[in-house]
């Protein structure tokens, strides 16, 4: 038997608006969870009044005439309550909550975390006002790197290709590419990591996360710069909890095992931790209970990966066959090492009045980047075989052969230990008040990024070896081609090879971006029988880009070979035999210089022109303001089940940026030599610019929702949102052409790709835990970038912007133009099956997928469709399936991303490029001893599927990507 739990609540009431009415107050927990929920409805029906609660499970109902009403409360996947309340004239009355269902009772506590995060993210995307998809973080249970790309990548309309490494970093969202989308924290905007906007998924770990919420219809509310979609993390509240305290924790071991391949370098290193320990607890201060909110997240792991890849370049040809000139081996081990700390507090001065403080700090260091690279390779794609070319007539389509000569060259290039460290900090500060019907909000907060790259004890070396004949055979194997050499100096040794021109290089870059932003909203409850809500409020963010490259280059002048590493072996070597010599960058570099200086002549000019070319910065500042509407259209009936948003949004965008540019007439080669310093200084401190740009945009829409049943939701959406150029824009560039007499600049002026979008919408929400829709979606997409636009022709005088040069030039900018349409269907299904008999009752599953096509122009002067629109995806999906029985569980993740053209050219299409379909599987299995102890263990990639890509035929393999399978072990609970 469900009872509902009445308690009084401390904390002073705001007077209500008429004398004769009411006010009913109060939290929804559930019982056996012990958290308090969020989105809860509270409804007096009678009446016409509903609420929702918020994320500390507190509701506020207003209004209330006196007398005797009942009151209704419900949440999805859990018992409805209803329960009388008496009100008096001018009263307040507090009510409290505990919602349960007969799945608690009946099965242990295993089950309860995820079913509650499933219908948490259920019920919040069943009670929004526009089109979103919500997914909380463990609703996959424990994902091989607890990060929030591994979330991510299995919701509708994502779809994306891990990095060479394998890892899950970027997502086209409906098909547009990650640079076009933002990623925020609770609402406020997490800077990019590099100029072209696009954020790392991989570098933050999803455990500090309650929810990630896919925003695909843009609010007023919200900042509209998402061409495909928002993504959006929010953290727990901290006052959730029922129990005084909470700690959670994880403790396993990521291992490469010792039955499956892997590189050389990997298998020294194949076991690495993972940790992470929670920590909530609510406690009362200044008189009050339960009034302060602690949650504290520590994240550690390493994630050691290895990876190799074999790629190819073919004859630019549609014939067959077709020659291949380039073939290349490429392997690697890199160990992330991630450190993360999130301290969250909630205080809850009265019952009307909530402070927020959020900090976050989060390190991804990588201190041990290590790759070795060859290259075998002579002429290019369009050399004509002939009697003294390197390609030799007669080859097929399975075997290429080589003759020695001046462009028949081995190349081995080796990097590392390089850095690549993303440093992440956040701070945000908000409040929230409630003044009767008048609800405001406010934040402010600093985010930054810091990405130092390329300053660890290595380096980059390219040694080559010229003269060489071979025979490139992929008869028996593609992937592990066999190959013979037939001619020249022998390729095995290391004595033989060179370094090329400024072969031996450190490339030590920073790049910070820091945000800082502050937004507020108001929101008012019209006194009107039907509801009706007016919200307004503002935005305002400046996001700072602070680039510097320190790199430096060297040339060989030695007249002997250098030492290479006797001892390496390559996962090439171990496949094929084939032995090309490896150079460690730890034996000829030291303190970013070369071991032995009298060795090697440094580029010295190319430091000094760095010490201007290499320092740039970039600001952009957005103020924005909105108005909107939002409730329903009638209190009963069929308007009364009808619900509406709409409003317009307007943002100015001002940018500036600074930097040196290179003087018209250059230094010579011989002055570079001789005078470094003096070259440098002449070649450009006098030529510093500064570059600023603005531009205005308004963004209307407009959502209605309506419930056809009470498990039958439609939605219809129209709304606009953009894409902001790349911050490469706002920087000082200029390319000239003294035989075409044009100057080509960047344009800091230039503006968002803009879309007007439409969504229709079918969901179904039914028991225990399970909901079924169908959307579908229509972007009209204008504004694409051109380069190359004719902007007029330079003025004379000293303050033209070019110190008085390139007076009559023809200036070429990055302009906007061109449309193009993106379309598709979104369907996604998700239920717990908790209602069949005996052990299937803890069966629950997931599926989703994704078909989109697109068409249009694109800017350019080419009709094209989505056969032709590098990166575009027109299919992906995702299955989940898991299965709990007492303490066991088990979960199989299936991930698919459909075949598509990675690089297109429309006068070439033997050099097309196109990416097979990749399907991955990832395992996992537990068994819970207690709540406090559970015991796992996890296989991504559970069939080693590789990332493959093509030219033209299936047959010309261009790229092949093996990142091998990791298994991880180990314990965790929370008491």
């Amino acid at each position: 038997m469900l009872v509902p739990v009445f308690r009084a609540q401390p904390g002073a009431l705001p007077a209500v608006a008429h004398a004769d009415r009411g006010v009913v107050v109060g939290t929804v927990s559930n019982s056996a969870t012990r958290n308090l929920l969020e989105g809860a409805k509270v409804e007096l029906p009678q009446l016409g009044l509903s609420t929702l609660t918020d994320n500390t499970g507190r509701f506020v109902l207003s209004g209330v005439p006196a007398g005797d009403h009942e009151i209704i409360v419900s949440y999805l996947g859990l018992d409805t309550v209803r329960a009388p309340v008496k009100v008096a004239a001018g009263q307040r009355v507090a009510r409290d909550f505990d919602l349960t269902t007969a799945i608690y009772q009946m099965q242990a506590f295993t089950v309860t975390g995820e079913r509650e995060g499933d219908a948490a993210a259920i019920t919040a995307q069943r009670n929004a006002d526009n089109v979103k998809n919500i997914v909380a973080m463990d609703s996959y249970g424990n994902l091989p790197n607890m990060s929030a790309g591994e979330v991510v990548m299995r919701l509708p309309g994502i779809a994306g290709n891990p990095t060479d490494e394998g890892l899950a970093y970027q997502f086209n969202v409906r098909g547009m590419a990650p640079s076009l989308n933002t990623v925020t924290v609770d609402g406020g905007l997490i800077p990019s990591i590099g100029t072209n906007r696009s954020f790392e998924l991989q570098s933050i770990t999803g455990t500090m996360f309650e929810t990630l919420e896919l925003i695909k219809g843009h609010t007023p509310d919200k900042g509209a710069d998402s061409l495909g979609g928002t993504l959006n993390m929010k953290t727990r509240s901290p006052l959730n909890l029922r129990e005084k305290r909470r700690v959670a924790y994880s403790s396993t071991v990521r291992v490469a095992p010792s039955f499956t391949e892997q590189v050389p370098l990997r298998e020294k290193h194949r076991a690495h931790p993972l940790f992470t320990l929670g920590y909530q607890e609510v406690f009362d201060v200044l008189g009050s209970t339960r009034n302060l909110g602690v949650a504290v997240n520590l994240f550690y792991s390493e994630n050691a990966v290895g990876g190799f890849r074999t790629q190819r370049d073919f004859q630019n040809t549609v014939n067959e066959p077709a020659y291949l000139w380039s073939y290349r081996t490429w392997e690697n081990f890199n160990n992330r090492k991630q450190e993360s700390v999130n301290v969250k507090l909630d205080y809850r001065y009265s019952f009307n009045t909530k402070f927020s403080l959020n900090l976050t700090a989060n390190d991804n260091v990588e201190k041990f980047r290590r790759a070795f690279e060859t290259r075998n390779w002579t002429g290019t794609a369009t050399t004509v075989p002939s009697a003294t070319s390197g390609i030799i007539p007669g080859y097929t389509s399975r075997i290429t052969a080589v003759r020695p000569t001046t462009g028949s060259n081995v190349d081995s290039t080796s990097s590392g230990p390089n850095n690549y460290i993303v440093r992440t900090y956040q701070t945000d500060f908000g409040a929230e008040h409630q003044y009767g019907p008048l609800e405001i909000d406010y934040n402010a907060g600093v985010a930054q990024n810091n990405l130092t790259r390329g300053n660890g004890t290595g380096g980059y070396l390219t040694t080559r070896l010229s003269n060489v004949g071979w025979i490139l055979d992929r008869t028996a194997s593609d992937l592990h081609p066999r190959f013979t050499q037939t001619a020249g100096p022998d390729i095995a040794d290391p004595a033989n090879y060179r370094p090329i021109a400024n072969g031996l290089e450190v490339r030590p870059n920073n790049d910070r971006q820091k945000v800082a932003q502050a937004r507020g909203n108001a929101r008012y409850k019209l006194p009107t029988a039907t509801p009706l809500y007016f919200k307004t409020g503002f935005a305002w963010r400046e996001q700072s880009s602070s680039l510097r490259n320190d790199s430096r280059r060297w040339s060989y002048i030695g007249t002997t070979g250098l030492p290479a590493d006797p001892n390496a072996v390559s996962y090439d070597q171990i496949k094929t035999g084939r032995v090309i010599p490896r150079f460690e960058m730890t034996m000829l570099m030291r303190d970013h210089g070369p071991v032995e200086p009298s060795a090697w002549r440094e580029d010295l000019y190319y430091h000094e022109q760095l010490k201007y070319t290499g320092v740039r910065k970039a600001t952009e500042a957005v103020t924005a303001g909105y108005v909107m509407a939002n409730g329903r259209l009638g209190r009963e009936g069929l308007l009364g089940r009808t619900g509406f948003l709409a409003g317009v949004r307007e943002e100015k965008t001002e940018t500036t940026g600074r930097g040196w540019v290179r003087a018209r007439v250059a230094s010579t080669a011989a002055q570079q030599v001789a005078d470094p310093v003096g070259s440098a200084q002449r070649d450009y401190a006098a030529n510093r610019r500064e570059t600023s740009g603005s531009y205005t945009k308004a963004f209307p829409s407009a959502h209605l929702t309506h419930d056809v049943t009470s498990n039958l939701k439609t939605r219809l959406s129209w709304s606009t949102s953009f894409g902001r150029p790349g911050i490469t824009n706002q920087l000082p560039n200029e390319t000239v052409s003294e035989t075409n007499r044009t100057v080509t600049i960047n344009n800091p002026a230039l503006l968002p790709q803009m879309a007007k979008n439409w969504d229709a919408s079918l969901e179904y929400y039914f028991e225990p835990v399970g909901n079924f829709s169908v959307g579908w979606f229509h972007k009209t997409i204008k504004d694409y970038i051109v380069t190359g636009t004719n902007a007029g022709i330079v003025a004379g005088g000293t303050d033209n912007g070019y110190n008085g040069e390139y007076e009559g030039f023809t200036r070429l900018i990055s302009a906007n133009a061109g449309t193009a349409i993106a379309q598709g269907w979104e369907f996604s299904y998700q239920q717990q099956f908790t209602f069949l008999p005996g052990f299937l009752r803890g069966l629950s599953g997931s599926a989703n997928y994704t078909i989109i096509n697109t068409h249009g122009n694109f800017g350019g002067s080419v009709y094209r469709s989505t056969d032709q629109v590098a990166g575009f995806i027109p299919r992906a999906g995702n299955v989940s399936l898991s299965w709990r029985y007492r303490g066991f569980s088990t979960r199989v993740l299936y991930n698919f991303t459909g075949d598509h053209i990675a690089a297109y050219s429309a006068t070439s299409p033997a050099l097309n490029e196109f990416r097979f379909a990749r399907k991955t599987v990832n395992l996992g299995l537990a068994y819970q001893v207690r709540p406090s102890l559970s015991l796992t263990c996890d296989v991504s990639n559970l069939l080693n599927e590789p990332q493959r890509l093509y030219f033209f035929v299936p047959d010309r393999m261009s790229n092949t990507i093996v990142n091998f399978v990791t298994i991880t072990f180990g314990v965790s609970g929370r008491f």
